[in-house]
């Protein structure tokens, strides 16, 4: 039976790379005695696939994991003996059992939101910026490692400003997957050139992940 599992990757984990959260969850159904399926061949190993791929240093509110698994449980019976033995730092929020084939997570999630939280005195400023960056027309960022210059504003599909009485965050929406597709360090990069440096920044993390289908979000979880 396949199944995908929504969870919290947790600021305790948020410096684990990708290769380290696959191993980390094969740990994880190991310690469960869940009947776990495996590939065929000659290194057989777990069939357990990540939906997306968090950057090292960003944590994560809402991912994503494929998994097939023998037997038959019930969604709340899988939840609570995954959570028995999860490690700090891993939430798991909601399960679902397909009843029918879907393609993976990861072909079918192509937008991200991700949350920057400022402290309330670069209110101002930062609301300055997302202004500036809904009305450009491009937005040029150069990337360090092959120091090429590419225009992220045709990837990124909305921003929002978020206030409460003690933090300032600035939500944005991009796209995750494709030629636009956006990443959070561009953001990063983006951001420094209007001003909001990022040691400023007191925490950043991915909000969720969503299918983009006609300029509408859907959830993952919900997907027809």
């Amino acid at each position: 039976m396949r199944w995908w599992i929504e969870y919290e990757k947790g600021q305790a984990i948020r410096y684990l790379s990708h290769l380290d959260m696959v191993r980390l969850w094969e740990r994880l159904f190991r310690r469960s005695d869940l009947p776990l399926q495996l590939t065929q061949g000659f290194n057989p190993h777990l069939k357990i696939s990540l939906g997306t791929v968090l950057p090292v240093g960003l944590w994560g509110r809402r991912e994503y994991l494929d998994v097939k698994l023998g037997g038959e449980f019930e969604p709340d019976e899988l939840c609570l003996r995954l959570m028995a033995v999860a490690p700090p730092g891993i939430e798991i929020r909601r399960v679902r059992r397909l009843a029918r084939e879907l393609p993976s997570l990861m072909a079918v999630i192509n937008a991200s939101a991700y949350r920057i939280k400022y402290p309330p005195h670069m209110e101002t400023a930062a609301r300055d910026a997302a202004q500036k960056m809904e009305g450009a027309s491009e937005i040029r960022v150069i990337r360090p490692k092959d120091r090429k210059e590419v225009n992220i504003k045709p990837g990124i599909l909305r921003i929002n400003c978020i206030p409460s009485p003690d933090e300032f965050m600035l939500e944005f929406t991009v796209l995750s997957a494709g030629r636009d597709a956006v990443r959070f360090s561009e953001l990063l990069l983006a951001l420094d050139e209007m001003g909001l440096p990022r040691e400023k920044i007191d925490d950043y993390w991915r909000e969720g992940n969503y299918v983009r289908i006609n300029d509408q979000l859907i959830d993952p979880m919900e997907l027809d």
